[in-house]
């Protein structure tokens, strides 16, 4: 089935920590967009440099360029989305577009996608994130079941990047941690072991992060505590020393391979 493009325009835009700007776009074509799509992703199409309108053919010659983001929040009212776009981190087309962004300035949203957990049956669940993927976990944290083990690890470099989740009171064994370091390649991994080593059964694990973490933390907890692949939902968002368009020719690369 195609993916649904529709037309819209920035209708706040806010920094709510040093690395992430909240940005509410909305449109008239929005009255059909699902309603429960909060922690799945759509597609953000920008404006070529120099324009104010947005191409919306995926197929056009000189197709607008896209990047995914993750839904934070949809208004039950108009249907505006919630985005969460990380900033003043690196340089990039949709960074500086983000960075830069006024009330009124049209954007292509395309979607939404499926999440990327769909089993929410088990006992245990391990969430590992970072600032590209937290509002996949806010989603997810809405859906899983109120008395399954849930042990939610976001990695931070800035204390100040710390922001509230929508976390339910009632689901008391849903723990989230913010693990504040500049060294997630030692300090995530240590975490990963302490939980995996105290659980009685095997958690469903999902992580969305930089593509060599979750490349080590998939070792570390097949070899280590024989985590079948079949409960292992990874997504490698980003990637260190490569853009996002880099990153997806990779991708392809490697699913050919």
């Amino acid at each position: 089935m195609a993916r649904k493009v529709r037309r819209a325009n920035v209708l706040s835009t806010t920094r709510i920590s040093p690395h992430l700007q909240r940005i509410v776009v909305g449109s008239d074509e929005f009255a059909d967009f699902p309603q429960d799509a909060k922690g799945a992703y759509v597609k953000v199409l920008l404006p070529h440099a120099g324009e104010s309108k947005v191409e919306l053919d995926l197929h056009a010659e000189h197709p607008a360029l896209m990047r995914s983001y993750t839904i934070r929040d949809i208004n039950p009212v108009n249907g505006a989305i919630t985005l969460d776009f990380v900033v003043n981190q690196h340089q990039g087309v949709a960074t500086n577009w983000a960075q830069n962004a006024c009330v009124g300035d049209e954007v292509g949203i395309a979607g939404p996608g499926p999440k990327k957990l769909t089993d929410f049956t088990q006992t245990h669940y391990l969430m590992l994130a970072d600032l590209t993927s937290v509002n996949a976990i806010n989603g997810y944290l809405q859906a899983l079941p109120q008395d399954a083990t849930v042990d939610v690890i976001i990695h931070v470099a800035d204390k100040a990047d710390i922001i509230e989740l929508e976390q339910i009171e009632a689901h008391s064994q849903h723990s989230v941690e913010w693990l504040v370091t500049d060294e997630p390649e030692t300090d995530l991994l240590d975490q990963v072991t302490r939980l995996c080593a105290g659980y009685n059964a095997q958690p469903m694990v999902f992580m969305a992060l930089e593509a060599n973490l979750v490349k080590a933390i998939r070792r570390l907890i097949t070899s280590s505590f024989e985590i079948d692949r079949e409960h292992i939902v990874a997504s490698a968002y980003w990637k260190r020393g490569i853009d996002a368009d880099g990153l997806k020719v990779e991708k392809q690369q490697q699913s050919r391979a």
